[in-house]
C-alpha cells in the first residue's frame, strides 16, 4: 500500500511539474511540448500510471477475501446484528447446569462479543481447548429459530461451533459466564464494596450493559465519597409532593455478581444499594456528588440501544494490540 501512495506521489510531482512548464516559463506552448524534457516527463508519466495500475491490482487482489474468510465474516456480522430472544450460559463441561436469560441487555453483550472477535494464529481450537480446559459455553438463540454456539477460554478466547478451525480473541467474552455462572468452588467472603467492584456486568432496564472498568470505577467512587446512612421515610420526606416523580426518574443498575445480584439505585441527592441478600441501605450526599456517580454510566449514542437521554458506555479496543500481539509471540 506504502508502494502505491509512492507512485502516487510521483504521479502529482510530474503533474506540477507540467503545471508549471505552462504556467511559470515564458517558452511558448509549441516549445514546450516539442522538448525533449516534455517528451519524457510524458514518457515516464505513461509509465508510472501503467505501473500503478499493476500495483493497484495486486493490492485488491490480496486484499481479497478467501471463500472461507468471506463466510466466517458474514457469520460474525449475522451474529453481532441479530434480535435474540433467548440466551443459555453454563459451563461447557455442564451444560446440564446452565442458566436461561431473557434480557436485552445481556443479548447485546452476547452480541458485542461477535463484534470485537479478531482471528488469532498463535492457537488452534484444539490447543486452545486442552491448555485452558472447558470454559463457558453460550448458547444463543435467535427470532428465526437460528441458533449460535460460543465456546469461551481463559476469558477473552472464543470458538464459535459453525466456524471450528478458528480461534477468536474477543475482548471481555467470560463476563457473561462469570455474570450468572457461581464459582465452582464457591465465592470467598468478601464485603459489600468489593463485590460491587469486582461485578463483570451490570445492565440497566433500557437494555444497555456496563463492564467491570464501570463497575470498578463506580464502586470505589462511592467506597471514598462524602455520605451518610437515612431511610426511605426521611427522603420521601424532603421530597414532598415531588416524591413519586423523583422515584420515577430513578436510575437502576443491576449489578450481576457471580450468580448472584446487587441494585444500585440513584436519586437526585439519594441512592440505595441492596445487598445480594435483598437488604436495602439508603444513603444520602450532596446533589453534585450523585450527579458525578451518575456520570459512571453514561453510554455513547453508537451504541445501537442507545435512546436520546444516555449516552454508551466506553468499551475498550486495546484488545486490537492484544490480538496482534498473540500472533507474533
Amino acid at each position: 500500500m506504502k508502494t502505491v501512495r509512492k507512485k502516487w506521489m510521483m504521479l502529482l510531482l510530474l503533474s506540477m511539474a507540467v503545471l508549471l512548464l505552462f504556467t511559470g516559463c515564458k517558452a511558448s506552448k509549441k516549445k514546450v511540448l516539442s522538448s525533449s524534457y516534455y517528451k519524457e516527463l510524458k514518457k515516464e508519466n505513461n509509465r508510472l500510471k501503467k505501473e500503478n495500475k499493476t500495483l493497484q491490482s495486486k493490492v485488491d487482489k490480496e486484499n481479497d477475501l478467501t471463500a472461507d474468510e468471506q463466510r466466517s465474516a458474514d457469520y460474525l456480522e449475522k451474529i453481532a446484528r441479530d434480535h435474540l430472544v433467548k440466551l443459555e450460559v453454563g459451563y461447557a463441561d455442564r451444560m446440564e447446569d446452565s442458566k436461561f436469560i431473557e434480557d436485552e441487555a445481556v443479548f447485546s453483550m452476547a452480541t458485542a462479543i461477535a463484534q470485537r472477535a479478531d482471528k488469532v494464529s498463535r492457537y488452534s481450537p484444539d490447543e486452545i481447548s486442552q491448555k485452558f480446559g472447558p470454559g463457558y459455553q453460550y448458547v444463543l438463540y435467535d427470532e428465526d429459530n437460528a441458533v449460535y454456539e460460543i465456546i469461551v477460554y481463559d476469558g477473552n478466547y472464543v470458538v464459535f461451533t459453525d466456524l471450528p478451525d478458528n480461534v477468536y480473541y474477543a475482548y471481555n467474552a467470560s463476563a457473561i459466564g462469570e455474570a450468572f455462572l457461581h464459582y465452582k468452588n464457591g465465592y470467598p467472603n468478601s464485603s459489600l464494596m468489593h463485590r460491587l467492584a469486582d461485578t463483570p456486568l451490570i445492565t440497566d432496564k433500557k437494555g444497555h450493559f456496563f463492564e467491570n472498568d464501570v463497575a470498578f470505577s463506580s464502586a470505589n467512587f462511592i467506597d471514598q465519597m462524602s455520605k451518610k446512612k437515612t431511610d426511605e421515610e426521611t427522603a420521601k420526606k424532603q421530597w414532598g409532593k415531588k416524591a413519586s416523580k423523583k422515584i420515577k426518574k430513578a436510575k437502576e443498575y443491576i449489578f450481576h455478581h457471580h450468580g448472584n445480584t446487587m441494585e444500585l439505585v440513584i436519586y437526585d441527592e439519594y441512592f440505595t444499594i441492596t445487598n445480594m441478600n435483598g437488604k436495602t441501605v439508603w444513603y444520602h450526599a450532596q446533589p453534585e456528588t450523585v450527579t458525578k456517580l451518575k456520570e459512571f454510566f453514561k453510554v455513547k449514542k453508537t451504541d445501537k440501544s442507545a435512546d436520546e437521554e444516555t449516552t454508551e458506555s466506553d468499551i475498550s479496543d486495546s484488545h486490537y494490540d492484544e490480538v496482534e500481539a498473540e500472533d507474533y509471540k
